[in-house]
């Protein structure tokens, strides 16, 4: 008779399906579609956070060594820059992921050109038209990047298997910020020199749409739907995320909102999404105002902690799966722990770095550099994979409802700078921001640990699988999972 310890070490160490049998090859096209979707996403990403950089360079007279780039007095509409397209991506967002949970390819190829286009066209309208003609980039830009990041979260709920996420969600944050930081070096540069800040826009606008043709071209909506998987790998991705092909599942809107889970993802994104606002929004005038960084230096300070963050992020991503695998936590207690972990001190670091004297301002960039390891921290190991834990088919879904909510709440983190900060050089009414931004934060990632779970939700539908292929793959941990379902 199998005694209690055996009987333990036989059972699946993570709720839900696991494969035992062949998984095709060691690099299959997952990680290719994984890839060519994290870099579009770092070049979406990477278009928000440039645009504070280029738009500190368009306010500020002489940021360029051309003195025939022009300059325009927006210091005063800064706020209403940076969110009005906020404002717009809230349309979409909610319903984004409905739309794309059977396939998000074409919608994402037509928010990335929408994306391209709109960022190319500021300098025009901003001569031409004038603030106004900006504003009005900034809201088809709005729509674009609000319904590109639920789309986004759809890959990742039909591509990525179970025992990997965390692998490959690395692969989506490392190829994601490795795109900011070369688009704020990038910003930076371009603005400085003779080309000026225009030219800032016309080439990321570029390299955006050129990369719209690689979407169109490689990438592939499903397992099901790709020329050139082995059946061995459409097998372990179908078989781990319990995907049925040509079954439409209605989305059950009103149990995903009333579920518990789904409200603690929607709060620690609300939470993390604030600060990232706040410190996206107003960084570069930190930095600027009281650090005394330039405008080259500026975009080169802000790519140093992303490239740390993601080199970090290759020993987090491994260290997430493993404190499942080996057990060292269950897999709820470590989505807990992780997101714990890296609300506190991603908080913290805008705070401690408010009382670095501008004499010392290298120290800034170390502070930085931490701060965005522990965002990794929390991207990687806590409540962002832990959406497709609780219903890889909705994830877009869920995650459309949690980034409505956080862009809802963010937009009062850019109201936060208009409210606080009276004189941009007084240090003093910085730190008091930051430490606004760091008690929202901490408060979220506590909430989160509260409320969390890592169950898969029964509102998915009930898995249907074949006796046969049940006993093949892991007869044990397949009947665990239907009777969860």
């Amino acid at each position: 008779m199998m005694d209690q310890k055996s009987e333990d070490k036989s059972k699946p160490a993570e709720n839900g399906l696991v494969y035992t049998g062949d998984k095709g090859p060691k690099f299959g096209v997952r990680y290719t579609q994984i890839t060519i979707s994290a870099i579009g996403t770092g070049i979406m990403y990477a278009t928000t956070i440039t645009f504070s950089t280029l738009l500190v360079a368009m306010i500020t007279e002489g940021s360029s060594t051309n003195p025939n780039v022009p300059y325009y007095d927006y210091g005063k509409h800064m706020s209403m820059l940076y969110t009005c397209g906020l404002a717009t991506s809230l349309v979409v967002q909610l319903f984004a992921g409905h739309f794309g949970k059977d396939g998000p390819k074409w919608y994402m190829v037509g928010t990335s050109l929408l994306n391209g286009l709109s960022l190319g066209a500021i300098p025009f309208a901003a001569k031409w038209v004038g603030i106004g003609g900006v504003v009005v980039c900034k809201l088809f830009q709005g729509v674009a990047q609000g319904g590109f990041e639920p789309l986004s979260t759809c890959v990742g709920g039909l591509w990525v298997p179970t025992e990997e996420r965390a692998r490959l969600s690395f692969i989506g944050v490392g190829c994601a910020t490795m795109a900011v930081m070369l688009g704020s070096i990038l910003a930076g540069l371009i603005s400085k020199s003779s080309m000026g800040w225009p030219w800032g826009f016309y080439i990321i606008a570029i390299i955006n749409l050129g990369y719209t043709i690689i979407w169109a071209l490689f990438f592939h909506n499903t397992p099901e739907t790709h020329p050139r998987i082995t059946p061995e790998e459409k097998k372990y991705i179908q078989v781990s995320l319990s995907q049925q092909p040509g079954k439409n599942i209605p989305t059950p809107w009103k149990k995903i909102i009333l579920s518990r889970p789904v409200w603690a993802i929607i709060i620690a994104l609300i939470g993390t999404t604030f600060t990232m606002t706040y410190m996206g929004s107003y960084k570069a005038l930190f930095l600027s105002d009281i650090m005394k960084f330039d405008i080259a230096a500026n975009g080169i300070v802000q790519a140093i902690p992303t490239l740390c963050a993601c080199i970090s992020g290759i020993f987090i991503s491994f260290l997430s799966d493993l404190t499942v695998k080996r057990r060292w936590l269950s897999r709820l207690n470590a989505r807990r722990f992780f997101q714990i972990l890296g609300c506190t001190f991603y908080g913290l670091g805008p705070v401690i770095m408010s009382f670095i004297p501008a004499a010392y301002n290298k120290w800034a960039v170390v502070v930085m550099s931490v701060q965005d390891v522990f965002l990794i921290v929390f991207i990687i190991g806590g409540s962002n994979i832990n959406t497709f834990e609780i219903s890889p088919v909705f994830a877009g879904v869920i995650n459309g409802m949690a980034t409505t909510c956080a862009n809802l709440v963010s937009l009062l983190a850019t109201y936060l700078y208009k409210w606080v900060i009276n004189d941009p050089e007084n240090v003093a009414e910085w730190r008091l921001s930051f430490c606004i931004t760091a008690i929202i934060t901490i408060t979220s990632g506590l909430i989160y640990g509260v409320m969390a779970s890592d169950k898969r939700q029964n509102w998915e539908g009930k898995i249907e699988v074949n006796p046969n292929e049940a006993k093949r793959h892991s007869i044990t941990s397949i009947e665990q999972a239907i009777t969860r379902m």
